[in-house]
């Protein structure tokens, strides 16, 4: 029994916090789960729809949800699919998610690169550039939870949700609504390897909860960007570290913003960088800056050009 004593005074309980290690609390009873796993038994992938048939990379998954979700003949079946990714690091060249309402989860324990995706320039290599995002997201309702991210190109973020037509690795305005990312992680990989952790140019949300963005993001953890037609809104960052990224958060568009309980510090160890700014905000949409934690002065918390940023009971070194 968990006792009131035993409780941070500010904790809450999301609706995806995994009790078991597996799937959180409110997942429904996903219509087709696929497995990735590049250390199952032989070479060969089967059709991942069991670990002893396990796909070899992620691409092959998502290549599945995405071809799932399009099937004109029973369209509602492609939703709901499931894609569990077992430990390790998977080089692949950049991929796209079209699919909605998919939930990939890494499953692999401890919370140390267990599984990563590591954009490069070709599958099984560790260089770049790569040419865009390891993961763009162009859907909806789509969670990604306990993965771990790198992008070998300095020009591209980690992951993209949405995207613009000006984005060199379009050639259309991408949609997208309402993902989620939980306890992900941006690699310490390459210093500056990347340009960002999470590029948003979606047209509303995501939920960002729980991510730790660290010195391979070159300019900031994550940034807010118009898509050239809409401006994202609703976009929620909580609980989140950013170690040693320039810019924590870059807010250039959009609004109504919650920034709530995140902590932004320096890197000390052997790839040292500095946080300058937590937030700098373009942007005059409302933004609620609540309850973070920040070792600079406090007129170094939020700067830009905006005025609509509200701070409240943040707290800085000085």
């Amino acid at each position: 029994m968990v006792q009131p004593r035993n409780v941070m005074k500010n904790l809450r309980i999301k609706d995806w916090l995994q009790v078991d290690g597996t799937f959180s609390g409110n997942s429904s009873t996903p219509g087709q789960t696929y497995y990735v796993d590049r250390n199952k038994d032989g070479s060969v992938s089967g059709d991942g729809k069991s670990w002893g048939a396990a796909f070899l990379t992620i691409g092959e998954a998502i290549t599945a949800v995405n071809s799932d979700y399009t099937n004109a003949s029973a369209p509602s079946e492609g939703r709901n699919r499931h894609i569990l990714i077992g430990e390790g690091w998977y080089s692949e060249v950049p991929l796209v998610l079209t699919a909605n309402d998919v939930t990939i989860i890494g499953v692999a324990p401890g919370s140390h690169d267990q599984t990563v995706l590591y954009g490069s320039s070709s599958a099984g290599s560790w260089a770049g550039p790569s040419g865009g995002p390891a993961l763009q997201l162009t859907c909806s309702n789509c969670t990604i939870m306990n993965m771990c991210f790198m992008n070998q190109d300095p020009l591209y973020a980690a992951v993209q949700d949405g995207g613009a037509a000006a984005d060199g690795h379009l050639s259309a305005v991408a949609n997208s609504y309402n993902n989620r990312f939980i306890n992900c992680s941006f690699v310490r990989d390459t210093a500056d390897g990347e340009l960002g952790g999470i590029d948003i140019a979606s047209n509303e949300g995501p939920v960002i909860d729980n991510c730790r963005f660290s010195t391979s993001c070159k300019d900031w953890g994550i940034r807010i960007r118009t898509n050239g037609v809409t401006n994202p809104v609703g976009v929620e960052i909580t609980n989140c570290h950013f170690v040693g990224t320039p810019t924590g958060i870059k807010a250039d568009a959009g609004g109504n913003f919650l920034i709530d309980r995140n902590f932004f510090y320096d890197d000390t160890t052997d790839r040292a960088d500095e946080t300058d700014y937590p937030l700098v905000a373009a942007t005059a949409g409302r933004i609620m800056m609540t309850d973070n934690y920040f070792e600079g002065s406090s007129a170094d918390l939020v700067t830009g050009t905006a005025a609509g940023t509200l701070e409240i009971n943040n707290h800085t070194g000085s």
